[in-house]
C-alpha cells in the first residue's frame, strides 16, 4: 500500500516511488553533479568550521532523481590538523527537468524542507535542550548546509547529515515494519508533536511565525487530485475481485462524496501540532542500538499544521502488515498516547498533552480516510506486488468493515 503528499503522491512520488529513499529513478553516473566542486566541498567544510581543509576532495557514491528532488550520496574527504577525514553527506537539489523544478518552486516544496531544517527545527531543538538535555531533540539528520533558491525555478540545495554511515538504514517497505521498529517511528512522531505543541502554548499558532508551513488550502488541492486519480482506479481494482464487490460500491460511493470531505480531513484541530504529513516506512531510517530500534524521519516537504493522528494512521495503515496491525495497531496507538502524554508533561505543555491524547481514539476514522486517500492516489505503484496489494485490499476491507468509508463531512 502506498502514500505520499498529497501533491507528491499525484505525480507517483510517493511511498515506494518518490521520498528520499525509495525506488526512484537512478541519476546517469551516481548523477555526479558539476556543481559539487571541490571548491562547493571547501566552502562547506569552512562553514561547518573547519579550519584550514585540505586535499579536499568529492566522491559521489549514489543518487536518485524523483519528481521533486535529486538526491545525491556523495564523501567529502579532507585532512586537517595532519588528520585524515571522510564526511558523509546526503545533497538534495531541484530536479533538472523544466516542468518539475517549476512544479517544486510552486508549491515551494524545496523552500519549505530548507526553511523547517534552517528555521524551526534549531527552534524547537533549543526547547528539547532546555527540557530534556542536550542531544534530544527532533530525530533528523543535522543539517550541515542550506541555500534558498533566489528566484522562482532557481538552484536551491540543501546537504544532511548521511546517517547511514552511523547505522540507519531503510525498512522493506513489501515485508512491514516490525513491532519495535514501528514503535520507534511512534516516538519519533511524539516528541514532533510534543515539541510544537509546547512551542505553541509559548507563542501561539506557530504559522504566525512560520509562515511557509503547508497552507491547508494548497493540500486540500492536492488532495482533489487524489480523489479523480487515485479513486476510479482503486475502484477498477476492487471491481476486479470477485471478493471486493461491497467495497468497490463504497469505494465508488466515496469518489463522488470526497471532494466535499475535504474540509473535514484537513482541517486542524486546536491546540494543533505540527504534522510531518507523510509520514511512511520510505521516509524513515532505522537502527537496532542497545537492544532498542531508533527512528529518523526525513522528508520534510509536506510539514504543516496538522492532528496527529494523520501521522499515526498513515504509518499503520501504509507500512504494517495486516496481521500486524489488527494485533498491535490499538496498542501502538495507545503507546504513542503514553509517549506524547508524558513528554508534553515534560514540556510543561500537560493540558494540551492531554487534550490531544483524549482525542486520538475518536479521530481515528477521519485521520483512517486521509490516509486512504493518500494510499489511493498511488495505487498503481503497488499493483503487481502481491504484498502491496494485499495490504491495500485488506486495509480497504478493514475500513470498510468500521464504517470509515461512509464517513461524512462535518456540519459545522
Amino acid at each position: 500500500m502506498q502514500a505520499g503528499g498529497p501533491d507528491s503522491a499525484a505525480i507517483s512520488e510517493a511511498p515506494s516511488s518518490g521520498s528520499e529513499e525509495s525506488d526512484c529513478e537512478p541519476c546517469p553516473e551516481a548523477d555526479a553533479d558539476t556543481a559539487l566542486t571541490e571548491e562547493w566541498a571547501r566552502e562547506l567544510l569552512i562553514g561547518a568550521g573547519v579550519v584550514c581543509p585540505q586535499e579536499v576532495r568529492v566522491e559521489s557514491r549514489a543518487g536518485v532523481a524523483g519528481a521533486l528532488s535529486r538526491v545525491l550520496a556523495v564523501t567529502v574527504r579532507y585532512e586537517s590538523d595532519g588528520e585524515r577525514v571522510a564526511l558523509p553527506l546526503v545533497v538534495k537539489l531541484p530536479p533538472r527537468d523544466p516542468f518539475g523544478r517549476l512544479f517544486v518552486a510552486e508549491a515551494q516544496f524545496d523552500t519549505r524542507e530548507i526553511l523547517f531544517y534552517t528555521e524551526l527545527a534549531p527552534v524547537l531543538n533549543r526547547l528539547a535542550a532546555e527540557y530534556f538535555g542536550p542531544g534530544e531533540g527532533l530525530p533528523i539528520p543535522k543539517c550541515v548546509k542550506a541555500r534558498l533558491p533566489d528566484e522562482i525555478g532557481g538552484d536551491s540545495e540543501l546537504v544532511l547529515e548521511d546517517v547511514t554511515s552511523i547505522g540507519f538504514d531503510s525498512a522493506d517497505f513489501a515485508e512491514g515494519l516490525t513491532v519495535e521498529r514501528a514503535r520507534a517511528a511512534l516516538y519519533a512522531a511524539a516528541r514532533l508533536h510534543a515539541l510544537s505543541l509546547a512551542l505553541r502554548e509559548r507563542e501561539g499558532p506557530l504559522d504566525q511565525r512560520f509562515d511557509f508551513l503547508f497552507p491547508c488550502e494548497r493540500a486540500a488541492a492536492g488532495y482533489l487530485r487524489l480523489v479523480r486519480r487515485g479513486l476510479p482506479q482503486l475502484e477498477a481494482f476492487l471491481r476486479g475481485r470477485t471478493d471486493c464487490i461491497e467495497e468497490a460500491a463504497a469505494v465508488s460511493a466515496l469518489s463522488a462524496r470526497a471532494p466535499s470531505l475535504l474540509g473535514t480531513l484537513l482541517r486542524p484541530a486546536e491546540p494543533a501540532p505540527l504534522a510531518h504529513a507523510d509520514f511512511w516506512s520510505g521516509n524513515l531510517l532505522f537502527r537496532e542500538k542497545d537492544g532498542l530500534s531508533e527512528c529518523v524521519a526525513l522528508d520534510w516537504q509536506m510539514v504543516s499544521l496538522g492532528r496527529p493522528m494523520d501521522d499515526v494512521a498513515l504509518l499503520l495503515l501504509s507500512s504494517l502488515t495486516p496481521e500486524m496491525r489488527r494485533a498491535v495497531g490499538d496498542s501502538l496507538i495507545e503507546d504513542y498516547g503514553d509517549r506524547l502524554e508524558a513528554e508534553c508533561a515534560r514540556l510543561g505543555a500537560a493540558t494540551s498533552g492531554a487534550i490531544v491524547r483524549k482525542g486520538l481514539k475518536p479521530d481515528w476514522p477521519r485521520a483512517a480516510l486521509r490516509a486512504l486517500l493518500l494510499c489511493a492516489g498511488s495505487v498503481d505503484v503497488a499493483l503487481g506486488e502481491p504484498r502491496a496489494e494485499r495490504r491495500l485490499l485488506e486495509a480497504v476491507k478493514d475500513l470498510h468493515g468500521q464504517g470509515v468509508l461512509s464517513l461524512k463531512p462535518d456540519t459545522d
